[in-house]
């Protein structure tokens, strides 16, 4: 299964990406957008749990601040994941992961986003 994992650069709870990674079961391949915060915990969470890892950060040079959203957009191309898991510390306040989102939920991809506390309810 391909999971790309998105989220805020000021996210601390690598214990809630490890427990949501840990019930993937097979071959599981993990993408993320190579930022501080959630998208490096998991980087090392799926290091942990031995599985492939893809970090793509985004070309700040080339693409200017458009490099997040292009990144966004070619993670979801490029890797083509069946999951995406958000995690985020203000829904309201996290552009670059509302747009994953929002972007998968276009396509119809299964999305779980997550504050600190827990799930929460997102739709388009």
């Amino acid at each position: 299964m391909k999971v790309l994992v998105c989220g805020s650069r000021g996210w601390t709870r690598k214990d809630l990406i490890f427990d949501q990674l840990q019930l993937l079961e097979g071959e599981v391949i993990v993408i993320h957008g190579a930022a501080r915060g959630a998208d490096t915990h998991a980087g090392e969470v799926a290091e942990e749990l031995n599985f492939d890892v893809f970090a793509c950060p985004a070309d700040w040079k080339r693409y200017g601040r458009a490099a997040g959203i292009i990144r966004n957009r070619q993670m979801l191309d490029d890797y083509q994941p069946e999951l995406v898991l958000a995690f985020v510390r203000n829904w309201g306040r996290s552009p670059g992961s509302r747009h994953t989102v929002d972007l998968a939920l276009q396509r119809g991809l299964d999305v779980r986003v997550f504050d600190e506390a827990g799930p929460l309810e997102v739709e388009l």
